[in-house]
């Protein structure tokens, strides 16, 4: 669970803390004293489990980055038909990401500010949800089960469902869209897309 607020162990305690304040101000705009200060411990034992805000911040990141990662579960083989595999990734994505959007704002910000760190923590993530996406794709595309550009197709399945996540506040603005209107938006954009890439990419 992203944010178990059952945890009872320090570790955890300031690894939930680290979550909330991270994605509220980013690695440049956090400071130690104020995970500290949110999980109510002191700076001593802050140091004691982490060491450094580096430290602290790459476990977080591989949080986040197993959190996007599981979005896709029972990932299989790439036998299957690609269809299956961006509708599976497509429904799981949005579902999830439903109930932590802040997720998608917070990774998108952190890879333009610190490319170094975001790439460190995902290749310590044994679920590396493009690399299996972007497999299937080019494969796809080499056998013809789809028509068009690989990178193209992986990234027009990627926007599609980041950024409604990630540009929450503007859609909400733009829209003038109540929190529980934009839930409800995101639902049916679930079902949308399900339809839409059934047939979106096929020669």
């Amino acid at each position: 669970m992203l944010y178990d607020e059952s945890a009872s162990d320090t570790k955890t305690l300031i690894k939930i803390a680290a979550k909330k304040i991270f994605v509220k101000r980013g690695f440049a705009g956090t400071r130690l004293k104020e995970i500290a200060d949110e999980a109510k411990i002191g700076r001593t034992a802050l140091h004691y489990y982490f060491h450094s805000k580096e430290n602290l911040f790459a476990e977080v990141l591989k949080d986040f980055f197993s959190a996007i990662g599981s979005r896709v579960t029972n990932y299989g083989d790439l036998d299957r038909p690609v269809i299956d595999i961006m509708k599976q990734f497509v429904g799981g994505y949005i579902e999830s990401a439903i109930h932590t959007p802040e997720i998608d704002l917070f990774m998108l910000n952190e890879f333009n500010e610190n490319p170094e760190l975001m790439l460190m923590a995902r290749d310590s993530d044994d679920k590396d949800l493009p690399s299996y996406l972007m497999s299937a794709i080019q494969k796809a595309c080499a056998n013809g089960e789809l028509k068009g550009n690989p990178e193209q197709i992986f990234i027009s399945l990627m926007s599609m469902c980041m950024f409604p996540f990630a540009g929450m506040g503007a859609i909400k603005t733009f829209m003038k869209l109540t929190d529980e209107a934009y839930i409800n938006l995101m639902n049916e954009r679930r079902e949308y897309l399900l339809k839409f890439v059934e047939t979106a990419f096929l020669p």
